[in-house]
């Protein structure tokens, strides 16, 4: 997997290095609030080393830290998507990185690498309804509200990008 920069981001393929970080994001009952809260923990742990040993052919997950240091951040990612033709992107951030900017700069990264190298067109993102900080992610990144559907058992919104 391709390794992807911006002035301040490093993108690059999770490690089993990243396992605890990635279990201690997943934790934290904020960052999972719009997901249905923390997953159990020792199946979760087996989930992420699993999809990081085995990886997923449907799914490329980077994990995100500053340019100029390691550190795990939070991750990014593109996966098949449930409607025909789409390619849905996904991030987390742990919660003391929100709000600095981190989610829209990885997700325009991962977006540019997705059209130019791999000749993906078309995007969404299913966002829950109350995630507004979320939501300003996808806008940044100009995806824009195509309607709703029922996701994870939780109402979510659809951003599009063509």
């Amino acid at each position: 997997m391709q390794m992807l920069a911006t002035p301040r981001l490093r993108l690059r393929a999770r490690t089993l290095d990243d396992v605890d970080a990635i279990l201690a994001m997943d934790a934290d009952a904020d960052v999972r609030r719009f997901m249905g809260g923390p997953p159990q923990a020792q199946a979760h742990r087996a989930e992420v080393c699993a999809n990081i040993t085995d990886g997923q052919p449907t799914h490329r997950r980077w994990a995100i830290e500053w340019r100029d240091r390691p550190g795990f951040l939070g991750q990014c990612g593109l996966s098949r998507c449930h409607l025909p033709g789409c390619t849905a992107l996904t991030w987390r951030l742990g919660r003391a990185h929100w709000g600095r900017g981190i989610a829209s700069e990885a997700v325009g990264a991962v977006l540019r690498h997705a059209r130019e190298d791999l000749g993906l067109s078309d995007f969404v993102a299913f966002i829950h309804a109350d995630n507004g900080a979320s939501q300003r992610v996808a806008d940044k990144v100009g995806l824009r509200p195509a309607g709703e559907t029922e996701l994870h058992g939780y109402r979510q919104l659809v951003y599009r990008l063509d």
